[in-house]
């Protein structure tokens, strides 16, 4: 099922996504239902159906509408003297920053990827999740590529491909167990300074001309949370979901290329 493009259908999508976050926010993605969200829409479930096949492509939808990759290239445009290390440390920061505005994002990260989710998604919804996954994984692939042609890195093919398994590893594995909240207090550090630890011994193993340390952790923290305290909920819509694939497939430039 395609996404609207024309502004009135576009605006109602918006609006049951966001009744969908609600619900979801309110009693879990378990008990979320159409009927609900129907009711809650203020629809019938046959208007809901118009935009979603299915519970799955609402799920998508919502992942990819507060995904952190809406922001990067707004915030490239803002910031472009940021080196290529920088690059490689923003998708981690704005994930961290999400999580902080939305009590939803962490449970539609972790559910959409799951295949009993996304493979039940509409043929559409499951094309642009795919490219939007592996668009994630060549922002750091392509900004390490850049970190090395700049001098800024020296690396192998094979290193640069361990290194951004090993970031996004790290990613996934410090939000999981953090945001869980299942792990007794004893087991666990300061929720910023290990993640901090953890990235700097991951970033070390690779020779860096600049080696990545807390003060260049702190500074660009700082810009990524001043960005999101003005600007987290501007490009959480459907439109600029469906501008991030036109993007995607129309240009050839790195920035660009990430949807």
């Amino acid at each position: 099922m395609k996404c609207p493009t024309d502004a009135l259908p576009t605006l109602r999508c918006n609006q049951i996504l966001d009744a969908a976050e609600y619900l979801i926010e309110s009693q879990g993605v378990v008990s979320f239902r159409f009927s609900q969200l129907a009711k809650e829409v203020g629809c019938s479930t046959g208007t809901l159906y118009k935009y979603f096949e299915r519970k799955e492509d609402v799920l998508v939808c919502l992942f990819l509408r507060s995904a952190t990759s809406n922001h990067l290239q707004i915030f490239i445009d803002k910031y472009p003297e940021l080196t290529a290390q920088e690059k490689v440390l923003l998708p981690i920061l704005f994930t961290f920053e999400t999580i902080k505005r939305s009590k939803s994002f962490f449970t539609l990260r972790s559910v959409s990827v799951n295949t009993m989710v996304w493979q039940l998604a509409s043929d559409e919804k499951v094309k642009r999740f795919k490219k939007r996954i592996n668009a994630f994984w060549e922002w750091f692939t392509a900004s390490l590529h850049q970190a090395v042609d700049n001098g800024e890195l020296e690396a192998t093919p094979l290193q640069i491909k361990e290194l951004v398994q090993g970031i996004v590893f790290y990613l996934t594995g410090s939000l999981t167990q953090f945001e869980s909240e299942l792990i007794a207090p004893e087991y666990m550090s300061n929720h910023r300074e290990t993640c901090y630890r953890h990235l700097s011994r991951l970033m070390a193993q690779y020779r860096w001309k600049k080696p990545f340390n807390q003060a260049l952790f702190d500074s660009l923290e700082a810009q990524t949370t001043q960005f999101f305290n003005k600007h987290f909920r501007d490009h959480m819509t459907c439109a600029a979901c469906s501008a991030l694939a036109n993007a995607r497939e129309n240009s050839v430039t790195q920035c660009s290329r990430f949807e």
